[in-house]
């Protein structure tokens, strides 16, 4: 029941009459899709209000103002907006613009501009028809809103492209990093090197230790990763982290970063071989960057120096340490003692059964060059360097 403070609510129109609306707003609707002044109309508009427009041929354009219409016509037929990631028509069209230069303000207005021809030419035909002015609003309505989605959508097209961008960007400066340092740069890349690189120099190559997934600090966009290690270039007064292992190469300008790469190759593994770790250089890697270089070498004086002193077990052990700590602080026998800890004449008993062992005197020149190496090619502490 009804009082007179509370109007009763609008009635529904008749079966008949709803049926009759729907008939007649088919026929707007149908109208609607053989109107091809409408393109005629949304190029104008969008030209007036976004002049980037005007570098897009016209037959571009008409055929999205077609996909346009058609879209809006299936939502006004339906009464239901499609979910964004239905809408291709939006994607497409953020595509095909962006290739033309234009921008993601400049996509959207467009767009808009063309919901609002046909919004107009809807409420003009749907008033002319004398349907029910709830009818125009309805399709208003539903127009904004698909507006808004469409928007939507070209907002999320974007983000993917500018994603897509990124990643092919990134892709091609790390293979163009690839081949700088193997001298593989085609003659365009090289006058282009030469142009970007000459003048910010001197460069030095380098060539890390196997990095842990995710890395534990952002590396320089001049590095990039390979076989679970990063491999590059710095420029001189440029170093990587304390946490991250490296070895660099020799410095010089861009084009000899070929050469500093294969030096930084070697260096990192020789120290990987021999035990070192943290910044490794020529000058202090010295001879055993050779050490990889040289098996034969390595596996004879592993047979003379290191196999008969481990056939004696964990005293081969210690005596093996002896020996590494007595090189590694220059021959002097107190300072290596005070290092492992043990008395130093526990220490010259070790050595004394060394040399009884390999059949070898520690105070000759070439023996204590083999031992050196040998204790290299070992690994582990045997890296330590000559004071």
């Amino acid at each position: 029941m009804t009082t007179p403070d509370s109007p009763e609510a609008p009635s529904a129109p008749p079966a008949g009459v709803a049926a009759a609306y729907a008939t007649r707003f088919d026929a707007i609707l149908d109208e609607l899709s053989r109107d091809d002044s409408i393109a005629d109309a949304v190029i104008e508009r969008g030209r007036a209000q976004f002049p980037a427009y005007a570098s897009v041929p016209a037959a571009d354009l008409i055929e999205a103002v077609g996909r346009n219409r058609a879209l809006a016509i299936q939502t006004l037929r339906s009464g239901v907006i499609p979910p964004p990631d239905q809408i291709w028509e939006a994607a497409l069209s953020t595509h095909e613009r962006l290739a033309q230069g234009l921008s993601i303000t400049d996509i959207m207005g467009g767009f808009r501009e063309s919901l609002r021809v046909i919004q107009n030419r809807v409420i003009a035909l749907t008033n002319e028809s004398g349907l029910d002015p709830l009818v125009a609003l309805r399709a208003s309505t539903l127009l904004w809103d698909l507006g808004d989605t469409f928007s939507a959508r070209i907002s999320l097209a974007y983000r993917e492209i500018q994603i897509a961008d990124e990643v092919a960007r990134k892709q091609a400066q790390e293979q163009w990093i690839r081949r700088l340092l193997a001298g593989d740069l085609t003659e365009a890349e090289h006058g282009a090197a030469g142009a970007r690189l000459t003048g910010a120099g001197p460069f030095r190559a380098i060539v890390t230790e196997p990095l842990p997934v995710p890395l534990p600090t952002p590396l320089p966009d001049t590095l990039v990763m390979e076989q679970g290690r990063a491999i590059g270039y710095l420029a001189a007064d440029e170093m990587l982290p304390a946490t991250v292992g490296y070895s660099e190469g020799s410095l010089g300008e861009w084009h000899s970063l070929p050469e500093s790469y294969r030096l930084a190759q070697q260096l990192q593994a020789a120290a990987e071989l021999v035990g070192e770790s943290g910044r490794i250089t020529l000058a202090g890697m010295s001879w055993r960057i050779g050490v990889p270089a040289s098996p034969a070498l390595n596996e004879f004086l592993r047979r003379s120096y290191i196999d008969p002193v481990l056939a004696e077990g964990e005293f081969g052990a210690l005596i093996l340490d002896s020996i590494r700590a007595f090189i590694g602080h220059g021959l002097r026998v107190d300072a290596a003692a005070k290092s492992l800890p043990v008395h130093p004449n526990t220490l010259r008993y070790r050595m004394q059964k060394f040399e009884e062992l390999t059949d070898s005197s520690l105070g000759e020149f070439d023996t204590l060059v083999e031992i050196a190496w040998a204790l290299a090619a070992a690994g582990g502490p045997g890296a330590q360097r000559l004071d």
